[in-house]
């Protein structure tokens, strides 16, 4: 998928699973999908579908940005500030 960074979505699906002490069979079951299926998008070879995505939203309680973009949010789910850089160059007159 174009845009998506499948291993950091993964990673951060297994991270909040962790965190609340879910074992992967048992969130694979509350998402009505394989554990081995989990398995491959916790390690960013295949995409949860939209469906999986919508109900790991609720499980977790956070939005699907946070879910697909985590780059973008820190560990309470807030969103990060992008930093500006500038190059300064010298002219000479």
């Amino acid at each position: 998928m174009e845009g998506l960074d499948l291993l950091k979505i993964g990673e951060a699906i297994k991270i909040r699973r962790i965190k609340r002490r879910i074992h992967q069979t048992k969130l694979a079951e509350q998402l009505g999908i394989s554990q081995t299926h989990l398995s491959n998008a916790e390690n960013g070879r295949v995409m949860l579908s939209l469906k999986a995505l919508l109900k790991l939203k609720k499980i977790f309680d956070c939005t699907l940005d946070e879910l697909v973009d985590p780059e973008n949010y820190d560990e309470l789910g807030k969103k990060k500030e992008k930093v500006k850089r500038y190059k300064l160059v010298r002219c000479s007159e």
